[in-house]
């Protein structure tokens, strides 16, 4: 036998595909925006192959799914989980099998990270966040309440980490109640945030539109897609789902180490076979029973460190 040791097998390349709906009256535009984003997950996780497409450009999601190898990971970053992300989305792989991720809507650290965007814009402008009205701005439907239920879900979640719990008013483009007519219960210290994944139309005019005619007295804020920690949330998702389909053991303690150097928090979106179509491995609801495993684990570490701390001092 050999004194040469043989070379280690590496681990497979993992190949992730961002999608969003995008622009159809500009599809390059709507391109362009991915892409920057995706660029800023490509820099939090080095080492995966991560493309993009838009539904809305022609031809576009079909070539770069053709170049992902393997099961890819399709993340969509989409705010409802509905028609794009249940239907026209499988409908577009062509039977070709991926793990389809829950949208980026969905992600259960979104409203955390919301209302403290929420927080930073009121300490900006010298106010406190409890003398704040937040309004949500989403797009709703006419066909499925889909997307106004995870409108209204976000609104609820956000609201109950909120200073005193205040209200928030949720209005819509193209449902009841209407954007106009919440607009008209607004004050100077409104907050308004669209709940949409970037900008276009419904941003730059749509919006803008509803609240003029409404006698909007607050601040727009940017949408929530545009914010910065986004491209954090999804890499999460990503790395998160990774570990799950690799039978990860949030409770392993070296393993937790290994993969936490991606920057990533190891407690949301779980991989789960299933959904509506058999070449799409669905991901499920959060499991929160290993978060949970995870921080009290973390907890109790925590309070043995400073036990011992506390002991070396009264000795001392």
């Amino acid at each position: 036998m050999s004194g040469t040791r043989s070379p280690s097998r590496k681990e497979p390349v993992t190949e992730a595909l961002i999608v969003s709906h995008g622009q159809p009256s500009c599809p390059v535009s709507g391109e362009a925006q991915l892409e920057l984003l995706t660029q800023q997950i490509r820099s939090r996780l080095p080492d995966w192959h991560i493309r993009s497409a838009t539904l809305a450009a022609p031809g576009t999601f079909e070539r770069e799914l053709r170049e992902c190898g393997g099961i890819p990971f399709v993340y969509p970053v989409f705010m409802a989980d509905g028609w794009f992300t249940k239907k026209a989305l499988p409908e577009r792989t062509g039977g070709r099998e991926v793990r389809q991720l829950s949208p980026l809507g969905l992600h259960p650290m979104l409203p955390h990270r919301t209302v403290q965007l929420l927080k930073q814009e009121a300490e900006q402008r010298g106010w406190s966040l409890h003398s704040c009205n937040v309004m949500i701005a989403a797009h709703g439907s006419e066909t499925g309440p889909a997307a106004a239920d995870c409108a209204l879900y976000f609104a609820k979640r956000v609201r109950a980490l909120m200073p005193f719990k205040k209200k928030i008013h949720t209005g819509f483009l193209a449902q009841e109640p209407f954007l106009t007519r919440v607009a008209q219960v607004s004050t100077p210290r409104t907050l308004l945030l669209p709940f949409l994944a970037g900008t276009g139309s419904h941003l730059t005019e749509d919006i803008p539109d509803a609240l003029v005619e409404g006698g909007f007295k607050g601040v727009l804020l940017p949408a929530v897609g545009e914010a910065d920690f986004i491209a954090d949330l999804i890499a999460h998702s990503l790395s998160t789902a990774w570990l799950k389909a690799k039978n990860f053991d949030p409770v392993s303690q070296h393993r937790t180490v290994e993969h936490q150097s991606a920057g990533v928090e190891i407690d949301a979106e779980t991989v789960v076979p299933g959904g509506t179509d058999p070449g799409i491995a669905r991901c499920a609801q959060p499991d929160l029973s290993s978060c949970n495993r995870l921080r009290v684990v973390s907890l109790l570490l925590k309070k043995m460190r400073n036990f011992r701390s506390s002991m070396k001092r009264q000795a001392a």
